[in-house]
C-alpha cells in the first residue's frame, strides 16, 4: 500500500474535548469527540493500535465512522497517530506509542509565528488556506473565542477572549447569585435566538453574553474585510453551528460570505504530514 493511501490518525486535544479524525492517504473518512480520556483508557487504546473494536471494549462513547467499523476493514498496526494538543497533561499517556507522530507549532509550516501561539491556532490557519485559499481568517468558537488571520502562508495577528460557556462559567463562579446558565446550554429558544430585552436573569445573561459575542464577530470580520476584500473568513469550533444561526439571523448577507468547516485543524495536520512524509 503506497503512502497516499496509508490509513492514519489524526488527534487533537483540546482544552474541553478530545478531536478525532481518520484519513486513508488525503481522503478523509470522518471525525468524533470524546471527553478527555484517562491513562487507563488511552493505554488501552495503544495496546489495540487504536482499533475500532477497542473503542467499545473500552466503554468510551465516541461515533466511529461507519469505514472504520467494516468487519472487512484491515487496521494497520501500528496505525500512526498525528497527535497536536493544547493541554499538556496527557503527553507522557502517548509518549510510548511507537507510531507517534507529534505536531507543535514549531512544525506547522507557517511564517511569522510567535512561541506561544497555540498549535491548534497554527494548524487550524494552515488548513483554511489549504482548502479555502489565503488571505483567511479563522474564527474558532470553542472554549475560547480566537481570531487567527493569514496571508500567503504567514501569520498576520489574532485576538482571544473568553468563549460562550466560559463566559457563562465565569459569571457563575465570580458572582454571588447569579445562576449556571452553562449547565443548561444549549438551551431552544422559540425565536431561534435568545431576545434581547430579556425578563429574567438566565435570560439576560444569555442575551448579554451572546449578543456582545456576536457584535464583537462583527467587528473583526468587518476590520479583516476592509484590510483585505474577497478574502475568506471561515468559523468552526463547537459553538460554531450557534453562532452561525445568529449571524444569519441577525446579517444574513454576511452570514453567506462564511465558511462553515470544522475540520480545519485536521486539515492543518494534513499538511504536516505530507511535508514530514
Amino acid at each position: 500500500m503506497g503512502i497516499d493511501r496509508q490509513r492514519w490518525l489524526g488527534l487533537i486535544i483540546g482544552n474541553s474535548r478530545w478531536h478525532w479524525a481518520a484519513f486513508d492517504g488525503d481522503r478523509w473518512l470522518g471525525t468524533w469527540h470524546t471527553p478527555p480520556l484517562t491513562a487507563d483508557q488511552v493505554h488501552g487504546l495503544q495496546q489495540a493500535y487504536f482499533a475500532p473494536r477497542a473503542w467499545r471494549s473500552l466503554n468510551i462513547l465516541a461515533d466511529l465512522p461507519s469505514e472504520l467499523l467494516d468487519a472487512g476493514v484491515t487496521w494497520p498496526a501500528p496505525v500512526d497517530l498525528w497527535l497536536a494538543a493544547v493541554v499538556a497533561a496527557p503527553l507522557p499517556w502517548l509518549a510510548s506509542y511507537p507510531a507517534l507522530h507529534r505536531v507543535t507549532t514549531a512544525q506547522v509550516p507557517l511564517l511569522n509565528t510567535y512561541p506561544t501561539l497555540g498549535v491548534d491556532r497554527a494548524l487550524a490557519l494552515v488548513g483554511a488556506g489549504e482548502v479555502w485559499g489565503w488571505p483567511v481568517l479563522v474564527i474558532d468558537c470553542g472554549t475560547a473565542l480566537t481570531f487567527t488571520a493569514g496571508a500567503a502562508g504567514r501569520l498576520v495577528g489574532g485576538a482571544i477572549v473568553p468563549g460562550v460557556r466560559s463566559q457563562f462559567r465565569a459569571l457563575h463562579t465570580h458572582t454571588d447569585q447569579l445562576p449556571d446558565v452553562a449547565s443548561a446550554w444549549p438551551p431552544v429558544w422559540p425565536s431561534g435566538w435568545p431576545q434581547r430585552w430579556a425578563t429574567d436573569t438566565a435570560g439576560a445573561i444569555a442575551s448579554g453574553i451572546l449578543h456582545t459575542q456576536l457584535a464583537g464577530i462583527r467587528d473583526f470580520i468587518a476590520a479583516w474585510e476592509a484590510e483585505h476584500p474577497n478574502a475568506a473568513v471561515v468559523i468552526t469550533g463547537g459553538d460554531s453551528d450557534m453562532i452561525v444561526q445568529g449571524l444569519k439571523q441577525q446579517t444574513p448577507a454576511l452570514a453567506q460570505r462564511i465558511q462553515v468547516d470544522p475540520e480545519l485543524g485536521f486539515w492543518g495536520l494534513g499538511v504536516c504530514r505530507r511535508q514530514q512524509l
